[in-house]
Formats: C-alpha cells, sequence, structure tokens
C-alpha cells in the first residue's frame, strides 16, 4: 500500500520530452502517402474514425505538412508536427525497418486527434532514439500502468453514470481524468499536457475538483495493477543482455545493479551469467529503493538465501561479503557484469516514450508483500516479446 502511494505521486512522473529540433517538411503530399502505401497494406482503405470518404492518407499528409488543427496556437503543434516529420522521413530512409511503425501510426490516424498525437509522440520519441537510465525506464513503465489505471477508471465511472460519452472509445474522458488528476497520481508529463490541450475533453466533461478529485486519486491508486507491473519488471529485466537493445530494461538493470547492490552476483543466472534472473518478490524490492530509498523488507526475506539488507546494503560478515553463485569460481562480481553488458554509446535523456509492454487488463488487485510468491511471475505476453 505505502508503495503503490509513492508510485502514484507527483514524485514518481516521466518528464516532458525535450524540444525536438527543427524539421523541415521535404515531402510533397503524394509522396508522403506514397511511403504509408507501401510499409501499410490497405492503408488506402483506412477511414478516419469509420466516415466513408474521410480518408486516413489525406490526413497524414495533412498534418506532415501543416500539423494538428485541434493543437494549433499551443507549444505542442511544432513539437508534433516535427515528430510526424521524422516518422516520415525515417520511413523514407529506412524502409527496411519502417512498416510496424509506420502501421502503429496509421492505425492511430483511424481515430481522433488525440490518439494520433499521442502515438506520433510515442513513435517519433523512439525513433529519436530519446533514451534513460534504469530508473528512467522503471518510471516509464510505471507510467503505461497509471494510464492503465486511468482508463480502467474512466470506463468505471462511465458505467456508473458519473459521466456520459457517445464515442466507443472514451479518449476524451479519459483526457478529462488525466488532466484533472493526472498530476496528483505523476501521470506522465507529456499525457497531462496533451489531456489539458484536449478542447472536446473540455467542452464535454466537466471538470473534477475538491473531494471529487481526491476520491478520484484514491481509486486510481486501488486500480493500480501493481502484480501485473511487477510481472512485466520482471520480464523485461530477465530478458537475455546479448539479444536486448543496449538501453533496454535488461541491460540498465545490470548497469544499476552494478552500481546499487553489495552482491552483484546474485541476481544473475548461475548457469551462463549472460542475463539476471530475478522473481516478484526481489522487482518489489528494487521499486521501493528506486522510489522509497530502501527495501522495506522484513527481516526474515531473502533471496537466493542472502538476507535483502545485506543484498542491498553492506555484507555484515566475510561469509557474505565473499559469497559467489555456485558456479562462479573465478570471475568477480563486476567482471561477470561486464562481461553481460553490451557496450552502448546511447546518452541518457529525459521524456523517452515506449511501447506498451503489457496487455490492458480488466480488475483491481490487492496485493501485498506476503502476496508475491516466488512461483508464476504474471509474466505477460507483451512484456516478454
Amino acid at each position: 500500500r505505502r508503495l503503490v502511494e509513492s508510485l502514484l505521486s507527483p514524485a514518481v512522473q516521466v518528464p516532458e520530452p525535450a524540444c525536438v529540433a527543427e524539421v523541415a517538411p521535404r515531402l510533397t503530399s503524394e509522396e508522403v502517402e506514397q511511403i504509408f502505401i507501401d510499409h501499410v497494406p490497405g492503408v488506402k482503405k483506412f477511414l478516419y474514425r469509420g466516415h466513408a470518404g474521410q480518408h486516413s492518407l489525406k490526413y497524414m499528409a495533412a498534418v506532415y505538412s501543416d500539423g494538428w488543427r485541434a493543437f494549433r496556437g499551443t507549444p505542442l503543434h511544432d513539437h508534433l508536427t516535427r515528430l510526424m516529420r521524422v516518422i516520415v522521413h525515417h520511413g523514407r530512409d529506412h524502409p527496411a525497418e519502417a512498416a510496424p511503425r509506420l502501421r502503429e501510426v496509421a492505425d492511430a490516424f483511424k481515430d481522433c486527434q488525440a490518439v494520433q498525437a499521442r502515438v506520433v509522440e510515442q513513435v517519433g520519441l523512439r525513433i529519436l532514439g530519446v533514451s534513460a537510465d534504469f530508473k528512467g525506464l522503471v518510471t516509464q513503465l510505471i507510467g503505461e500502468y497509471k494510464a492503465l489505471a486511468l482508463r480502467m477508471l474512466a470506463a468505471e465511472r462511465l458505467a456508473q453514470g458519473l459521466a456520459k460519452d457517445r464515442d466507443a472509445a472514451p479518449t476524451h474522458y479519459e483526457n478529462r481524468l488525466t488532466a484533472d488528476i493526472g498530476p496528483s497520481i505523476g501521470a506522465d508529463a507529456a499525457d497531462v499536457r496533451r489531456a489539458v490541450l484536449d478542447d472536446h475533453a473540455a467542452k464535454r466533461f466537466r471538470r473534477l475538483a475538491g473531494p471529487d478529485a481526491a476520491e478520484a486519486v484514491a481509486r486510481c491508486r486501488q486500480l493500480f495493477d501493481l502484480d501485473a507491473l511487477l510481472g512485466a519488471l520482471v520480464a523485461e529485466v530477465n530478458r537475455e543482455v546479448a539479444k536486448a537493445p543496449q538501453q533496454s530494461l535488461a541491460a540498465q538493470f545490470l548497469r544499476w545493479v552494478d552500481e546499487t547492490l553489495a552482491l552483484k552476483h546474485a541476481v544473475l543466472d548461475e548457469v551462463a551469467f549472460a542475463r539476471a534472473d530475478i522473481d516478484a518478490p526481489l522487482a518489489f524490492c528494487v521499486l521501493e529503493v528506486l522510489y522509497r530509498g530502501a527495501p522495506d523488507a522484513p527481516a526474515g526475506e531473502r533471496f537466493r538465501n542472502v538476507a535483502i539488507d545485506d543484498l542491498f546494503g553492506n555484507p555484515v560478515n566475510e561469509q557474505l561479503a565473499d559469497w559467489t553463485p555456485r558456479n562462479s569460481s573465478e570471475a568477480s562480481p563486476s567482471a561477470a557484469l561486464a562481461a553481460a553488458l553490451p557496450a552502448t554509446g546511447a546518452r541518457p535523456l529525459p521524456g523517452t516514450a515506449s511501447a506498451p509492454r503489457s496487455s490492458w487488463a480488466s480488475s483491481a488487485p490487492s496485493t501485498t508483500r506476503s502476496s508475491l510468491g516466488a512461483g508464476p511471475r504474471c509474466c505477460l505476453a507483451a512484456a516478454a516479446a
């Protein structure tokens, strides 16, 4: 409970991304459309919100050239327009890897401008390689589950008749909630900024304030799926580093371990030392260290027969100080970590957007430390991909 309150607070938030440098339009509308046609099968038939005759292709070309009408006159207009151009130019210059990203954007243009802007910002920043350290990447992952909790809260309030939305996908009501209570739970700053500028949300829905807002914040914390977050974190961290991107959670976790843990070997797999091998209870402790300063583990809690306090602190005796896994007789902890880690030249920058790592859940968990067993790790399919 205390961990969830810490995670869903203004202190744990992905900051707004840095300004994107000027990107001039280099292509005609016909050339922009052709890039999507070449990489997204069936895109010629994509319709804006299913309206006959309103083809998504022409809207994508118009946004590339002039941006979104909904954001004109706001600080977001140039930022988002430049990111759309980054995506299109990347599609032209790197055709071998362009299809998934262009498909993601094309699908977004079937929906409203709020959805389009969110996806373009996420995809554009990924292409630019904006990166973060381990804590920053975990904060991004937490942000995804905050967004999930807000979506669940929106669906619940609509079902209860606390608001009415004529849209099948209640994006604008979700933005209303994000604008009103997002800052209180530390929702991603970019999401809050876009939500505040959502004119439809402002006109169609009553603003939450005072006791209503406080009640919504409390309910959002109840809906936050800590079990799923821990499962996704375990799945990401335990990936084989050699097969993971340099700025992945798996690689950054091992760097964080080298800087943070007293007994570094304890988190490596005991066969090849090629990856981390942690479970949900240890992931819980990692979150406590990152966002509460220290693990709040009971005195008897252990990981691989090592007390949690010894793992994260200074070993209290020589046996612990010299501890290594059974299959390690020669490599030092730092050497094993160095061997597992790929070389990296990326520089950390704030505000990374990341692809979703899990499917949206439909029920609220009730997570306590005692409920986190060492059995199945609730690894979601999308998290493990």
